[in-house]
C-alpha cells in the first residue's frame, strides 16, 4: 500500500486525544448516575446492557472519526511491479530572482553569476532533461523539463526580477514547485523504461522571510531527490540597485542593504542530505556540481516500481461515514425499551 498524500498521514496523531476525551465522558457520565442516586439506584439508572451500548458508540464514534482521517491521506493499494532503469538526469534550477539578487558584490551582480552558474552546469551535464523554476515570494515556472538545450538557455537569460511581481523570498513554496515537477507520477516513461535520476540545483542569496522550509525539505528527502545549493554572494552588506537607476530605499528614505546568509543555505542543505557550494564570484563551483551530477546520472540501477495504482481512499471515506451512522443510530430502541 502506498498514499498520494503521505503529508496527511499526520493527522491520525488527533486520534489520541480523541481517545483520552471519549473515554473521560464515559467516566464522567458514571460518576454523575452516582452523584445523583445512591449505589442501588445506581445499577437502576445505567443497567449493564446500558452501560454496553454507551461503550459501543464511543468505539464507533472513535473509529468513524479514525477512518475519515486515515482517508485524507489517499492510501492507494499497489499491484504487480516492473523494473525501471535510473539512468541519466532530471535537473530543476530553482533560481532566486528576488531584488536582492541584483546587488553588485559579486560581478556583474548576484543574479548574473547565479545565471552563469546554471548555463556551464548545463552545458557539462550529458543528456537527461532541465527545467528552470523561478522565485521570489511566489515560485514560476520558466522552462519545464525540456532536452531543448537552446530553449532552455533562451529563457534562463531572459529571468529577471520583473518577471514576479511579489517580491521577497520564500523557499518553501519553491521547494514544494521544484519537487512536484520531479514527482514520480508527473514523469513521462519513454518505451525503454528508463527514468532519470532526480536532481534540484538551488541558486539563491539565503534570504528567506518566511522560514519555513523544514517541512519540505524532508520531504524532498524522503521522495530520494538529489539537492544541491548554491549560495551566490559576500558577507558585507551592499544597496540593492534598481532597474532605473538608484538604489532600493525604505519608508525612511533610507537604503535598503542586503547581506549574503550562509548559515540558512547550509541549513537546507543538511535538512535534505544534499550538498551546499559557496560562489563568491571569483571561485565557480559549476565544473565541481556537473561532475557530481555527471558521476550520479553514470551510476544506472534497476527499481522496482508498482505497475498499478488502485485508490481506495473512497472505501475508507465510506467506512467512516458508515460507522458514524451506526454511532447515531445505536441505543435508540434500548431507551424506548427503558
Amino acid at each position: 500500500m502506498s498514499f498520494a498524500w503521505p503529508e496527511n498521514i499526520g493527522y491520525l496523531l488527533l486520534l489520541i486525544p480523541l481517545a483520552v476525551l471519549l473515554g473521560y465522558g464515559v467516566i464522567r457520565q458514571l460518576q454523575a448516575c452516582e452523584v445523583v442516586a445512591s449505589p442501588l439506584m445506581a445499577d437502576t439508572m445505567m443497567p449493564g446492557s446500558r452501560l454496553w451500548v454507551l461503550i459501543l458508540k464511543k468505539v464507533l464514534l472513535f473509529c468513524g472519526i479514525g477512518l475519515l482521517l486515515f482517508s485524507l491521506s489517499g492510501p492507494r493499494l499497489c499491484s504487480g511491479g516492473r523494473p525501471v532503469l535510473r539512468k541519466g538526469a532530471d535537473l530543476v534550477f530553482v533560481l532566486d530572482i528576488s531584488r536582492s539578487m541584483r546587488a553588485r558584490d559579486v560581478s556583474p551582480d548576484r543574479l548574473g553569476q547565479a545565471k552563469h552558474e546554471i548555463f556551464s552546469i548545463s552545458r557539462a551535464v550529458r543528456g537527461g532533461r532541465r527545467a528552470i523554476l523561478l522565485f521570489a515570494a511566489a515560485p514560476l515556472v520558466q522552462c519545464p523539463l525540456t532536452t531543448d538545450q537552446e530553449a532552455f538557455e533562451a529563457l534562463l537569460w531572459m529571468a529577471s526580477p520583473d518577471l514576479i511581481e511579489e517580491q521577497g523570498t520564500v523557499f518553501r513554496s519553491a521547494l514544494e514547485l521544484s519537487r512536484k515537477l520531479l514527482k514520480t507520477e508527473m514523469e513521462n516513461i519513454n518505451e525503454s523504461g528508463i527514468k532519470g535520476e532526480k536532481i534540484v540545483v538551488m541558486l539563491s542569496d539565503g534570504e528567506d522571510h518566511d522560514g519555513d522550509f523544514l517541512a519540505e525539505a524532508k520531504k524532498i528527502k524522503k521522495d530520494g531527490i538529489h539537492l544541491f545549493v548554491v549560495g551566490v554572494g559576500m558577507s558585507s552588506p551592499v544597496v540593492i540597485p534598481l532597474e532605473g537607476g538608484g538604489v532600493k530605499m525604505d519608508e525612511l528614505g533610507k537604503a535598503v542593504m542586503t547581506s549574503f546568509r550562509d548559515e540558512t543555505l547550509q541549513k537546507l542543505a543538511h535538512e535534505t542530505g544534499g550538498l551546499y557550494f559557496r560562489d563568491k564570484g571569483d571561485n565557480s563551483v559549476n565544473s565541481e556540481i556537473s561532475d557530481r551530477i555527471n558521476r550520479i546520472a553514470a551510476a544506472s540501477r534497476w527499481v522496482m516500481e508498482p505497475v498499478e495504482r488502485v485508490p481506495l481512499a473512497q472505501y475508507f471515506l465510506a467506512a467512516g461515514l458508515f460507522f458514524l451512522l451506526a454511532e447515531t443510530m445505536t441505543g435508540k430502541g434500548l431507551r424506548k425499551r427503558i
